[in-house]
């Protein structure tokens, strides 16, 4: 298949450059998978919280403010970017040492492969992204000459990075050693799309793609890159979520304020729920019995019983909800409260909010390096 992008490739490259200051690291964070991480949008400082204390136990120094951060417990390493410089800041949680590896972009976006020891940064306006290893601190490969990019995700050994991308009609997949694209897997829903989104299954076998403005999710057989059916539900939905034992894809549709259930063993539609505003992602726990959507609009967190398929009581929030993460054993639910300086922790089982820990202003985000939800 002839494919017009352009493609550039730098293999190898050391770009990695020792900071002048070491990061100010309060306690040793080398224990990666005990650790919450909160960065805040106005301070380059990171707080650190013990998960099984909910206590803060120190912080540590970024490099930047952060406009978005990854943890990586292979490597024992926390990444970040401020959509600012030209690269991204690299610290080493177990000493503290930080390193600033440079690129020829502006990065905007980080995800981690599923393994941890690679991080793309993505500068989605001009199709930009490179592969950082974190174990050598180096771009090993990078591609550029892609469209302006609608979501990106790794599939399940890291080895491929699939792109939704404006002006390709299907799905994209480079080859993440040699930054090459490969492949294109046709989805036709795509070609009309302004947005849209990609997820994949906790098994890394199954991806879905789920373009605003089209009722259907498509079905993606990673392993050979092809597609294997459409699933109807909401039309302005930005994506589905697998639940994290992969049971259930649930799909939230802002427009229509719904949330649709699908059954992965049928692949059809379990229930569809009444849903709030402001819905932008979507937590499971407690041994997938539960899909939990923070309402931003709302101040609240919307619970829903997957055993029942029914709406169960929602928890109020003492703040707007932002990105958070599960405990590995699906127990716990820690949410960064934007607008409150707090984390709500949200205990799965009794269904109810255990306290708010404070931290620095304008939480970003909860990070694990490790959560039981797939990473979306």
């Amino acid at each position: 298949m002839a494919l017009a992008v352009a493609i550039v490739v730098t293999a190898g490259i050391l770009l990695g450059k020792p900071s002048t200051q070491a990061a100010q690291v309060k306690s040793e964070f080398g224990a990666v998978a005990r650790y919450i991480f909160i960065p805040s949008r106005n301070d380059p400082m990171v707080t650190v919280v013990e998960r099984d204390s909910d206590r803060v136990v120190g912080t540590l120094e970024a490099g930047l403010v952060p406009e978005q951060v990854v943890v990586s417990e292979a490597t024992r390493k926390l990444v970040a970017v401020d959509g600012i410089a030209r690269g991204v800041s690299v610290v080493d949680l177990a000493n503290g040492h930080r390193l600033t590896i440079e690129l020829d972009f502006t990065p905007h976006r980080l995800i981690a492969s599923p393994d941890g020891y690679v991080v793309a940064a993505a500068d989605f306006s001009v199709g930009s992204v490179a592969f950082v290893e974190l174990m050598r601190n180096r771009v090993a490969s990078r591609m550029g000459g892609l469209s302006p990019i609608r979501d990106l995700m790794f599939g399940g050994d890291g080895a491929f990075l699939y792109v939704v991308a404006e002006r390709l009609d299907g799905i994209a997949v480079i080859d993440v050693a040699r930054g090459k694209l490969i492949e294109e897997i046709a989805v036709s829903s795509l070609r009309s799309a302004n947005a849209a989104g990609l997820t994949r299954s906790p098994s890394g076998r199954m991806g879905y793609v789920k373009a605003q403005g089209s009722r259907t999710i498509t079905l993606l057989d990673l392993s050979n890159f092809r597609r294997v059916r459409e699933i109807e539900v909401g039309r302005d939905a930005l994506k589905a979520f697998p639940t994290g034992f992969g049971g259930y894809l649930v799909v939230p549709d802002n427009s229509e304020q719904t949330v649709t259930i699908v059954a992965n063993a049928s692949l059809t539609v379990a229930a569809m729920l009444k849903g709030g505003a402001g819905m932008t992602t979507v937590h499971s726990g407690w041994f997938d019995t539960l899909a939990l959507v923070p309402s931003a609009t709302e101040r609240k967190l919307m619970v829903y019983d997957l055993d029942r398929l029914s709406r169960a009581p929602d928890i109020a929030l003492p703040g707007s909800p932002g990105p958070g993460a599960v405990t590995q054993d699906g127990a716990k639910l820690y949410l960064a409260l934007e607008d409150a300086s707090g984390v709500a922790v949200i205990d799965l089982q009794r269904r109810v909010l255990l306290r708010t820990i404070a931290v620095a202003p304008n939480p970003v985000a909860a990070i694990m390096a490790r959560s039981f939800d797939v990473c979306h």
